[in-house]
């Protein structure tokens, strides 16, 4: 291919790009940033399911240490012996589960009920109750090792909802302002994947796909 030439007013001559050259220059460099940006979403990603997995893992050995403990794993949301005749509603009572409490222990006044939990805050059985279709906590017995959970969760491992903390995925699901996305865990119904022991797992956003949709991921322990 041959370059357009110009003349300078001293005789000398100039080479100059064509709007060919150009616009081949221009695909070229939109070409290396799609690469790089790709390359980063890739990083991102691989990134957000570390923090998931480590997360995962770290709450696996502590509830495997609670049923090593008392002969039985973590309670669950109470209301999912409701399934499946309620099965409409089994994400949601997955997400709204005890774990944080369960795992980190209570002292509890057996006059009043009232649990005094890890972060010296109290909370009523009857508040309790309304939560998680709980009784109270289960770990919250005098002669028992109260915390499986050590260190004590750092406040960005859970959030507050209703006066009551729960543990929160470290990647968000949809990105929205102050999004509480939880762990879901089963320890009871038939509709687990681990049917001797539990189910633990959380859901948070990839990106999005070409067309615009935002990418959901599942990471659990089956």
């Amino acid at each position: 291919m041959r370059t357009r030439t110009t003349k300078l007013r001293d005789g000398a001559r100039e080479e100059a790009f064509t709007l060919i050259e150009l616009m081949v220059v221009i695909a070229i460099i939109a070409l290396i940033a799609a690469m790089l940006t790709g390359l980063s979403g890739l990083a991102a990603r691989k990134k957000h399911e570390g923090a998931v997995t480590a997360m995962k893992n770290k709450l696996m050995l502590c509830i495997s240490s609670y049923q090593s403990k008392t002969g039985f794993y973590p309670p669950d949301n109470g209301n999912n012996v409701l399934w499946p005749a309620d099965s409409s509603n089994y994400e949601y009572y997955t997400g709204r589960n005890p774990l944080l409490y369960e795992l980190t222990g209570a002292a509890v006044n057996p006059t009043n009920l009232l649990f005094t939990v890890f972060d010296s805050s109290v909370i009523s059985g009857a508040t309790f109750s309304a939560a998680y279709g709980r009784g109270g906590i289960a770990n919250s017995v005098a002669d028992e090792e109260r915390s499986y959970y050590q260190p004590l969760p750092s406040p960005s491992e859970y959030m507050v909802c209703n006066g009551l903390k729960q543990l929160v995925v470290p990647v968000p699901l949809t990105g929205a302002a102050n999004e509480l996305n939880w762990w879901h865990y089963d320890s009871s119904t038939t509709n687990r994947h681990n049917p001797l022991t539990f189910d633990l797992w959380a859901e948070y956003s990839a990106g999005k796909d070409s067309a615009g949709n935002r990418i959901i991921i599942t990471n659990g322990n089956w």
